[in-house]
């Protein structure tokens, strides 16, 4: 189950989160993710989708936006909070929307077979303690054909850092389990890091037939994100982050990576 002290740490930055990632690497990070995302939605509507561990909801505004009945799910009370204002300022499309405080290892709220489309963003399944079972409620409460698009921390880019900052040890813990500590803003909780074959086989197992991947992101980086500031060139940079970012000799370049997967 989520940590108490990611509960705690996510409930106090909710109210500045937006702020500290509305930057230009950001906004491009989100937008590679969408662009990835949306050839899994389905084409027909009505159909219910799901922003689980939604944070402030910016994925399930964009369902909502896209003619989606959609449920919003988050462990933090204060991240839902916000979620919900944010769609009471934008609007509702006409479409119903529903808020429910609760964690990927346990969706016992959301039925059975009840969503045509679930996405997990902001790597809510890394910081699962059991990432199986997350996945196994994910099947649960996905129909058959649905997909689901999530995205994870990678755990290359895990031990790159380790590395660089002269840890040999928990680097090495990190090679050997895949697990690691959150650490930032005076907190401190443990994560899973994935390679990427290590959790096509663990959503093979759940049920799912993993059809997509790319790396996010290769091309930009946070170090160099005011290449990002001029429009023509933001474009440029898209269109080669698209060229690549599906390629498996990209995805050590990168600190996250997201899959679509098809439940069976």
């Amino acid at each position: 189950m989520v940590r108490r002290a990611n509960r705690q740490y996510h409930d106090r930055v909710a109210g500045r989160y937006d702020q500290v990632y509305d930057t230009p690497y950001w906004r491009f990070y989100r937008d590679v993710s969408w662009r990835h995302l949306k050839a899994f939605l389905p084409a027909h509507r009505p159909v219910h989708g799901a922003d689980l561990g939604c944070g402030t909801g910016w994925f399930g505004l964009k369902l909502l936006k896209a003619g989606f009945d959609v449920t919003f799910l988050d462990p933090s009370g204060k991240m839902l909070a916000r979620a919900q204002d944010a769609v009471e300022k934008t609007g509702t499309r006409g479409r119903e929307t529903r808020f429910v405080h609760g964690e990927l290892e346990d969706m016992s709220e959301i039925a059975d077979e009840s969503l045509d489309f679930a996405t997990a963003q902001g790597d809510p399944l890394s910081f699962c303690e059991d990432p199986a079972l997350a996945l196994r409620e994910l099947r649960r409460i996905l129909k058959p054909e649905g997909h689901a698009v999530l995205s994870v921390d990678s755990r290359v880019a895990g031990v790159r850092k380790l590395a660089e900052n002269k840890k040999p040890d928990a680097a090495l813990d990190l090679l050997r389990t895949g697990r690691t500590e959150w650490t930032g803003d005076g907190e401190r909780f443990g994560m899973k890091m994935f390679d990427p074959d290590e959790l096509d086989r663990l959503l093979v197992h759940a049920g799912f037939e993993p059809v997509s991947r790319i790396a996010k992101t290769c091309v930009v980086q946070r170090s160099n994100q005011a290449w990002l500031e001029d429009a023509q060139q933001r474009r440029k940079l898209m269109q080669a982050e698209e060229s690549v970012h599906k390629l498996p000799q990209y995805f050590g370049m990168a600190g996250h990576f997201q899959v679509a997967a098809k439940r069976r």
